[in-house]
Parts: structure tokens; sequence; C-alpha cells
């Protein structure tokens, strides 16, 4: 297994027209998305996200590194790839750079067939996040 590489920020214009393709697909999979390509995209340029290609380009990963009054915490935002068992190998080396940058925490929102693996590396799901369609106005 090939591990998952950080992509430099000045290269994301370079792999984006791979990658933005993938993440958009994971994305049209999603009923509830807070993110479009453009804003992750921007997001990447920035510095404010991070993008992972691992394994010759089977996973790709966003994350971030959320900053809160008393936790720093690696957020994943999006993974997605075609070898769920290579995902364990892939998140070790994700999360121990998460931990040079001072995280102490990780959290994730996981496709239902991706958590079976995930809880066998250690994520819990202490709780749960719901959402639904809001309808227009009082009656």
């Amino acid at each position: 297994m090939t591990p998952p590489e950080l992509i430099a920020q000045e290269n994301i214009p370079l792999i984006w027209p791979i990658v933005e393709p993938r993440l958009f697909r994971a994305m049209e999979k999603m009923e509830f998305v807070e993110f479009d390509t453009p804003y992750v995209y921007n997001l990447l340029q920035q510095g404010q996200a991070q993008l992972w290609v691992g394994g010759d380009g089977e996973m790709i990963a966003i994350t971030r590194i959320g900053i809160y009054p008393s936790v720093k915490r690696l957020i994943i935002d999006f993974i997605e790839g075609h070898n769920a068992f290579n995902y364990k190998e892939h998140m070790e080396y994700i999360e121990h750079w998460a931990i040079t940058q001072g995280a102490t925490q990780a959290e994730a929102e996981m496709r239902p067939g991706l958590t079976k693996v995930a809880r066998e590396e250690g994520w819990i799901r202490p709780r749960v996040k719901m959402f639904k369609h809001l309808e227009k106005g009082l009656h």
C-alpha cells in the first residue's frame, strides 16, 4: 500500500481536475451536504483544508483542523475510495499528521458501510447527527 500523500497547496490546481469529479460523485450520494466542490477548492487554496491522495489514487480525503476553545480536532469532511481495507492504514497516516498539528480528537461523518471498519479502529458513536428537510413557514 502506498501511504496517503498530503498534497501541497501549490499543487492543488494541478490535481484538482482528477479529484473534483470524484468528490462531486461522493457529494451526490449524500442527501445533506454543507459544501460544494468550488467551496472545497477555495478552502484548499486558502490552506484551511487538506487534500490527501492515497494508494495511487485509490483514496481521496478532505480534512480540516478544527480549533475550539477546549480542543483541537481533526475533521474528516470527505473520504472516498474503492478499497475500504486500506482505509485503516491511510487513516493512521492522516491521524498521525493531525497529532503533529496538535489535534487530540477526530470527528467524521461516515456512510454506514464504512462504520464497521471504523469501529475496528477505535471510532465510537457517542452521538448522532440527524437531518431533515424543512418545510415552508407556518401552516
